[in-house]
């Protein structure tokens, strides 16, 4: 049985609940001062401007192509991104210019209803950016756990549980990972949201399924060791994307290897043979025929 290499720290989840008050209390004091026609409008405008992030980032592509020599779903989602932004701005400073805030209205009763009423929808932005910020929590934790784990050992052999006097020499010790290190950093996060009651709070209110959880961990468990990604990449649909001309070239190519040991992502993905296997259709239909959900379990069958 593996061990519990990083558990929660219930001192982690304090910090975690007090930033989470303090969010709510700003979005609180914020909906009041705007009031609900610049709240409404705020809603809006997030509207608008996801829905230009999701279908309108490749509408850019024309004109980021010639300034960003990246692969287009890079550029994509730089450009939604972009776009995202203007229409928020656009929006909300149309909202701030024909409606009043709180603070501008004449009348006492006015004000009170507008200030109660921007600060219920405070409420409602306050736990929609507290939903994305424990996504992000709980879906990096838990690739960061699966790799901790995945690289302790499956189980702790006879020889390591007998008396240690007998086999002071002889003992193979469980190597703690570096307490230090990012992924325990993000493991440890997570963990600690997940304690006790609020941790079944957070399980139960978080609207994505938890098979997506799982499915990163095994992302996590597949490649922090060889021989599981050896495995998934042996998995039908897998071999042949993996056989590739375009991508055996990039596997087989020393200059590439050197990007990915050395952690330069940013001059990788400016690498002309990498945006060209990317932008290739050909691999994008393969891609998207793949089942990644099989070739995940397979890598993880013992063998």
């Amino acid at each position: 049985m593996k061990p519990d290499l990083v558990p929660g720290d219930p001192f982690w989840q304090t910090i975690f609940l007090s930033f989470a008050a303090v969010l709510m209390l700003f979005q609180i004091l914020r909906g009041w001062r705007l009031g609900l026609p610049r709240q409404l409008v705020r809603i809006a405008a997030l509207v608008a401007a996801y829905s230009t992030a999701l279908f309108g980032g490749r509408a850019l592509l024309p004109f980021l192509r010639p300034v960003l020599n990246v692969p287009d779903f890079v550029i994509a989602a730089i450009g939604g991104a972009i776009l995202a932004l203007l229409v928020y701005v656009v929006i909300s400073t149309v909202g701030a210019i024909l409606f009043k805030s709180t603070g501008q209205q004449t009348s006492g009763i006015v004000r009170l209803v507008y200030g109660l009423s921007g600060a219920a929808l405070g409420v409602v932005f306050g736990l929609f950016f507290l939903w994305i910020l424990l996504v992000g929590i709980r879906s990096l934790g838990a690739v960061a756990e699966a790799q901790i784990n995945a690289r302790a050992p499956d189980r702790v052999s006879p020889l390591e549980e007998l008396p240690e006097r007998s086999t002071r020499t002889r003992r193979r010790p469980v190597e703690a990972p570096d307490q230090s290190s990012l992924a325990v950093t993000l493991a440890r996060l997570k963990n600690s949201v997940e304690l006790g009651t609020v941790g079944d709070v957070v399980k139960q209110t978080d609207v994505l399924p938890g098979g997506v959880y799982e499915t990163l961990g095994k992302v996590g468990e597949v490649f922090a060791r060889p021989e599981r990604a050896g495995r998934f990449l042996s998995y039908p649909g897998v071999a042949e994307l993996a056989d590739h001309p375009k991508i055996h070239a990039l596997r087989a190519d020393p200059e590439i290897a050197q990007m990915l040991e050395q952690g330069r992502l940013w001059a990788l993905l400016q690498d002309e043979r990498l945006i060209d296997a990317a932008n290739d259709p050909d691999l994008a239909r393969q891609v998207k025929s793949l089942n990644f959900k099989a070739a995940l379990d397979h890598a993880l069958q013992e063998e």
